[in-house]
C-alpha cells in the first residue's frame, strides 16, 4: 500500500561522518497527511508480530476481532513470523503480506543464541518468495547478530537487501537504534545524550535507504513516552525526541530514495511507560512522514488492552476511564492498586463523569460505544446495564441518557481482564445549545455475581470508548521547525522548489528565524535536545556557525535566549552536504525554561552566526534542502 505524498526534489545526501559515497541526484517525496483520525486510521500501513513469543494478532482478535480485522486484514499489513522454517502466519483469509524476522544476513554460528540468517534460508530452501514475500533485516546490538554486521551495519545491509532482491524478496531495513550506543560504532559527541541524536549523526537511516531497500523501519519506540531504565540506567523519551528522531531519520532516508516506504515503532512494553494516549499523540506527529507504524505488543505483560485502546483512538473513539471520586477521564491512569465496586448486590450502581465540561452544541457522532470492565473473582457472572449521556454541572442531578441500561445489558464474567461490550448508535446527539455539560456512565447491577469491578489503575483500567465529538479534533503536532523566507520558522515541511541561501563567507554574518506567536504567558520550554540537521551547496571546504534559540515578544528585537551565543552550540558546515547532522550540530538544555507569567504572547526564535567562515552558502526554504532545527518544544 502507498500513501498520498507531495512531490520534492530532493539532491544527493552525504552520510556525515563518511558512512557512504557521495550520490547520484535523485527526485524526492514528503508526506502530506497533517492529522489522522476517524476513518482516515485504516489506511495506514502495518507491522505487527505473530511468531510464538509474541503474537500480537492472536491476543488483539481476541479481545477485539472486528477491531483487529478492521485494521490489519489488509495488503497494506505485514505480518511479521520468526519461526524456523519461515513460515507464514497471516491469518486465514486475511489479505495481510506474510514476512519473515531476520537478526543477520550471513551464516548464524552456535553462539549467537536467536540468530536467524537469510542467507543460510534461501541456501536451504527454506524461504521462497512465493510462499513468504518479505525479508526483514533487524540489526541489533543483541546476541542474535554476528559482531562485524553491527559494526559494518552500511555493507550489512546492502548485502542483504541485494541477495534479497536476487531471490526475488522485497526487504525491510531496521537497523536498531541501539547500534548508536556508545561503543558500538562511536561515542557520544557534540552534546549527544540519547542513541537516537548519533543515529541521525551516524546516518544509518541514510545507510538503509542507500542498500536499495524497499522499506525502512525507524527503531523509534524507545523514545515514545519519558521512561527510566534506559543504558546506564538513563532517563530517556518524550514526544519531542520521538518526533524529532522520526521526523530527521525519514528526511535523511528520503534524500536518498524518494520512494522508499517508511514505518516508526511503538510499543505497549510496559518499561516505556506508556499509554495508548503517547501512542496515538506519537502517531499523529509521525504520519507527516511516514506510511505506517510497527505495533510491537511486547513485554512482560504485553498489555494488549493498551494496544487496544490506542486503536480505539485511531478510528475515532476516545477511552474515558472510570478513576476515584467519580470521575470520568481520558488520563490514563498510574495508580498501582485498582479500587473495587462490588457487583454482589442487584440495582447497585455507580455512576462517573467527566470533570472537564463539553460546550452546548457539540456534536457526538453516531457510532460504536465500547465499555472494558476489568473484574476479580474466580468464578460467575455478573449482568449489568450501561447508561451513558450527558448533564448540566455541577451537581448533574438532570441527566439527559443517550444509551438507555434497558438498551445495552453486558455479561460480565469474574476474573475477567479486558472483555469488550459494544453498542451502536444509529443518530448523532448534539448537546443542546445553553451548555457547558458533562458526560457520564451509570454501571447498574442487574443480575449480581459475587466479584468486584477493578478500575482506576494501570493494570486494571476499566474504561469506556466513546465516540470522538466535534469539540476533540484530532491534532499533529511537531517538535522540527524549518527556516524560510522572511525571517520565518514554521513547523511545516516547505514545499518551494528553488532554495533560498545564507552566505556563510563572512565571519559574524548572522540571520534570525522566528515563528509566530505560539507560546502562551506561563508556558514551559522543557530540558532537553536540539538538533540542528543542514543543506549546504559548494565543493570545497568547511565553516563553523555558533547556533542561539530563545523566546521573544513582537518584533522579536528583546530576546530572551534558552541557549545563548556562548553556550557551546557550535556545528562544522561541510560544503555539499545534503541533510547533514553533525557533531557539534546537537546541544542538550538541562533545566526547564519557564516563560514569564505575564506579557506574551511569545514567538520562538533561532538565530545562526558565522564563526570561520567559507566560500559557499546554507540552503533552505526548498523542499530539496529542508535545512531544520528539532526541538524539544512542540509547536501546534
Amino acid at each position: 500500500m502507498r500513501f498520498p505524498r507531495s512531490r520534492i526534489g530532493i539532491l544527493a545526501l552525504t552520510a556525515s561522518i563518511g558512512l557512504l559515497p557521495l550520490l547520484s541526484p535523485l527526485g524526492g517525496q514528503v508526506a502530506a497527511a497533517d492529522t489522522l483520525a476517524g476513518t482516515d486510521a485504516p489506511d495506514l500501513g502495518w507491522i505487527i508480530e505473530e511468531h510464538g513469543t509474541q503474537d500480537a494478532v492472536s491476543a488483539l482478535r481476541e479481545l477485539d476481532p472486528a477491531l483487529a480485522t478492521a485494521f490489519f486484514d489488509s495488503p497494506g499489513t505485514q505480518v511479521l513470523s520468526m519461526t524456523s522454517p519461515p513460515t507464514s502466519a497471516v491469518p486465514t483469509g486475511w489479505s495481510a503480506e506474510a514476512a519473515h524476522h531476520y537478526t543477520s544476513y550471513g551464516p548464524c554460528t552456535p553462539d549467537l543464541r536467536g540468530c536467524s540468517s537469510l542467507s543460510t534460508d534461501l541456501a536451504s530452501g527454506a524461504l521462497r518468495a512465493d510462499q513468504m514475500p518479505v525479508a526483514m533485516y533487524d540489526d541489533e546490538n543483541w546476541r542474535r547478530t554476528p559482531e562485524p554486521e553491527k559494526a559494518g551495519v552500511c555493507s550489512a545491509m546492502s548485502d542483504f537487501t541485494r541477495l534479497a532482491h536476487e531471490n526475488g524478496l522485497r526487504t525491510i531495513m531496521a537497523p536498531d537504534q541501539n547500534l548508536a550506543s556508545p561503543g558500538i560504532i562511536t561515542t557520544y559527541q557534540g552534546g549527544e545524550s540519547q542513541n537516537w541524536q548519533t543515529y541521525l549523526r551516524l546516518g544509518l537511516g541514510t545507510c538503509a535507504a542507500a542498500s536499495g531497500t524497499d522499506q525502512y523501519h525507524i527503531m523509534s519506540q524507545p523514545f515514545q513516552t519519558p521512561w527510566c531504565g534506559g543504558q546506564g540506567g538513563a532517563c530517556e523519551g518524550s514526544e519531542a525526541d520521538f518526533t524529532n528522531f522520526v521526523t530527521q531519520a525519514a528526511l535523511q532516508a528520503q534524500a536518498i530514495k524518494p520512494d522508499v516506504r517508511m514505518t516508526s515503532g511503538l510499543s505497549t512494553n510496559p518499561r516505556y511507560n506508556v499509554t495508548p494516549q503517547a501512542m496515538y499523540q506519537n502517531t499523529l506527529n509521525a504520519r507527516r512522514f511516514v506510511d505506517g507504524i510497527w505495533l510491537n505488543v511486547a513485554g512482560n505483560p504485553s498489555n494488549p488492552g493498551t494496544a487496544v485502546q490506542y486503536l480505539e483512538l485511531l478510528s475515532g473513539l476516545v477511552p474515558h476511564y472510570l478513576g476515584a471520586n467519580g470521575n470520568l477521564t481520558s488520563t490514563f491512569p498510574e495508580a498501582t492498586t485498582p479500587a473495587v465496586a462490588s457487583l454482589a448486590e442487584q440495582g447497585g450502581g455507580m455512576t462517573f463523569m467527566t470533570s472537564d465540561v463539553v460546550a452546548g452544541g457539540t456534536v457526538i457522532p453516531a457510532g460504536t460505544y465500547k465499555f472494558e470492565p476489568w473484574t476479580d473473582g474466580s468464578s460467575g457472572s455478573a449482568t449489568l446495564g450501561l447508561e451513558v449521556g450527558y448533564c448540566r454541572p455541577p451537581s448533574c442531578v438532570d441527566r439527559t441518557p443517550i444509551i438507555s441500561p434497558e438498551s445495552w445489558r453486558m455479561n460480565v464474567p469474574a476474573h475477567d481482564q479486558g472483555v469488550v461490550g459494544n453498542y451502536t448508535t444509529e443518530n448523532p446527539t448534539v448537546l443542546p445549545s445553553d451548555g457547558p455539560y458533562r458526560v457520564y456512565v451509570t454501571v447498574h447491577v442487574q443480575e449480581p455475581g459475587a466479584f468486584n469491578l477493578l478500575y482506576n489503575a494501570d493494570r486494571a483500567s476499566t474504561n469506556l470508548a466513546l465516540p470522538r465529538n466535534s469539540a476533540d479534533p484530532a491534532r499533529a503536532r511537531s517538535s522540527v521547525v524549518f527556516p524560510g523566507r522572511g525571517a520565518r520558522l514554521a513547523a511545516r515541511q516547505p514545499n518551494a522548489q528553488a532554495p533560498a541561501t545564507f552566505g556563510l563567507d563572512r565571519r559574524g554574518g548572522t540571520a534570525t528565524f522566528t515563528t509566530d506567536p505560539v507560546l502562551r504567558a506561563g508556558d514551559v520550554i522543557p530540558e532537553g535536545a536540539w538538533q540542528f540537521q543542514y543543506w549546504t551547496d559548494g565543493t570545497d571546504g568547511s565553516a563553523t556557525v555558533n547556533l542561539q534559540a530563545g523566546y521573544c515578544t513582537g518584533a522579536c528585537t528583546d530576546r530572551h535566549p534558552v541557549i545563548d551565543s556562548g553556550a557551546g552550540w557550535q556545528a562544522t558546515v561541510s560544503a555539499g552536504a545534503r541533510g547533514a547532522a553533525t557533531p557539534g550540530g546537537a546541544f542538550t538544555t538541562t533545566s526547564p525554561t519557564p516563560l514569564p507569567s505575564t506579557g506574551g504572547p511569545y514567538r520562538l526564535y533561532w538565530t545562526v552566526t558565522v564563526d570561520a567562515p567559507a566560500g559557499f552558502d546554507l540552503l533552505y526554504d526548498s523542499a530539496s534542502t529542508a535545512t531544520n532545527v528539532a526541538t524539544p518544544l512542540l509547536i501546534h
